[in-house]
């Protein structure tokens, strides 16, 4: 582009010199009028050449933009790189957080609240399934494939375990075919295994009731017992109250806690589900 110019600029001032020879040459009565033309040619090349410069000041200043803009470009995104790599580290710590306390560790505080109880066939059954559990978590923190199995039995055959230390009673009302997706029913079944752990390990209860009930728009779940309660605000600030609203969070879910001293202690979860009968 500026080549282009400088071109124009020299074949026009060529002419402008020839031009003015001529007429200095053979018409040397005009001379002011010559010398008129001369300012006029000198104001025209002048303007023309400060045109020249100013193009050639824009477009190299548009080439350092473009490299500023570049540079920035690239330090974003170097930042958001590292940002996601720093969320990745911190969501894998707190899913590892999440599993070895809503599962291995819940698995042990039955193991230990039955160890009184329960004969040693049952316990070495108890303790196989706890390191099966540790194994799998070491491997890969992959959680168990539950696309093939109900929400409601998976439920049911945890509760079978917790009813040999204290009186549970189960309420399902599920309707038939209802499709819930293996993340709902991991994160469903972490809160119930959290929940009940409180309850056996603080609350001191006789009796446990679990209700589910399940229907094309929506699923609730109360989870209840007659123990002493307990404070609100000191429960608040556990991390087992933590991985419950985590895991809330996670699946779309509002959960309620009511709660009295000596009078139990009372929990519904809710969500809906945007789906169909199968």
């Amino acid at each position: 582009m500026g080549c282009s110019h400088l071109v124009i600029q020299r074949d026009f001032a060529a002419f402008f010199l020839h031009f003015f020879y001529q007429s200095w040459m053979l018409y040397p009565e005009n001379e002011s009028t010559i010398v008129s033309w001369i300012w006029i040619g000198i104001g025209i090349l002048f303007l023309t050449t400060a045109f020249i410069i100013l193009l050639v000041t824009h477009y190299f200043e548009q080439i350092r933009k473009n490299k500023r803009k570049m540079i920035q470009l690239v330090r974003n995104a170097e930042t958001e790189c590292w940002e996601s790599i720093h969320y990745l580290q911190e969501r894998d710590r707190e899913r590892l957080s999440e599993e070895l306390h809503d599962n291995i560790i819940s698995q042990l505080n039955i193991i230990r609240l039955n160890i009184n109880t329960r004969n040693g066939k049952e316990l070495n059954s108890d303790l196989k399934r706890s390191m099966q559990l540790v194994r799998e978590l070491s491997h890969n923190l992959t959680p168990p494939d539950l696309n093939g199995i109900e929400l409601s039995d998976f439920i049911s055959d945890y509760l079978v375990q917790i009813s040999k230390e204290v009186e549970v009673l189960y309420v399902n009302h599920t309707e038939q075919d209802i499709l819930i997706s293996g993340t709902i029913k991991l994160n469903l079944f972490r809160i119930v295994q959290e929940l009940i752990t409180n309850i056996l390990k603080h609350a001191f209860a006789t009796e446990i009731t679990v209700l589910l009930r399940v229907s094309v728009k929506y699923l609730s779940l109360v989870v209840k017992d007659n123990g002493r309660g307990f404070p609100m605000e000191k429960y608040n600030k556990g991390i087992g109250m933590k991985n419950i609203q985590s895991r809330s969070r996670k699946i779309n879910a509002v959960y309620k806690f009511k709660t009295k001293p000596e009078k139990g202690t009372r929990c519904i979860v809710f969500l809906t589900l945007n789906n169909t009968k199968i």
